[in-house]
């Protein structure tokens, strides 16, 4: 089967190589590496390739995911197979003291925390932070239950951005 992703990386040396090992591991076969710089920070990448099989795929995608490698859209023979939607949370409470590692670890079951900014004014007052999740847009609305009931959890009020 043929399949097209869109990733969005890194401009910095060896990010491409990085992005193209998972799929040469799983046995991808590939056809064409297309790179357009037309953001500041991210490098937008289309990579063509061959596969047998969506378990090999769906091998690649978690590779991907576990390097913290942005993927935007996969094509599987044309037809749309994951397509990528980025959601934004702002937590105020005492979210470092109450294992923010916890917290990100939680919601990159689902999704993946690809940008986060801290304020913490002093140990003892409430922080802020604000991240952006990536997300299939089939789990959204499964990944915004998991953020409500982290927050329920911890005592943390929640803000969310609109769809």
């Amino acid at each position: 089967m043929k399949v097209d992703i869109i990733l969005e990386l890194k401009d910095v040396p060896g990010s491409l190589i990085r992005a193209l090992e998972p799929i040469s591991k799983h046995g991808g076969n590939i056809i064409s590496v297309l790179h357009s710089r037309n953001k500041k920070e991210l490098v937008s990448v289309q990579i063509s390739f061959n596969i047998m099989d969506k378990y090999s795929l769906d091998l690649i995608r978690n590779s991907l995911r576990e390097q913290r490698i942005r993927v935007s859209e996969i094509r599987v023979d044309g037809k749309r197979y994951y397509t990528k939607k980025t959601l934004t949370f702002i937590l105020v409470g005492h979210v470092i003291d109450k294992d923010i590692r916890d917290t990100i670890d939680r919601i990159n079951e689902i999704g993946l925390v690809s940008d986060l900014d801290v304020i913490m004014p002093s140990p003892e007052q409430k922080s802020s932070v604000m991240m952006n999740v990536d997300v299939d847009s089939k789990n959204i609305d499964k990944l915004i239950f998991l953020v409500k009931r982290i927050c329920d959890e911890k005592d943390f009020l929640l803000v969310r951005s609109l769809e």
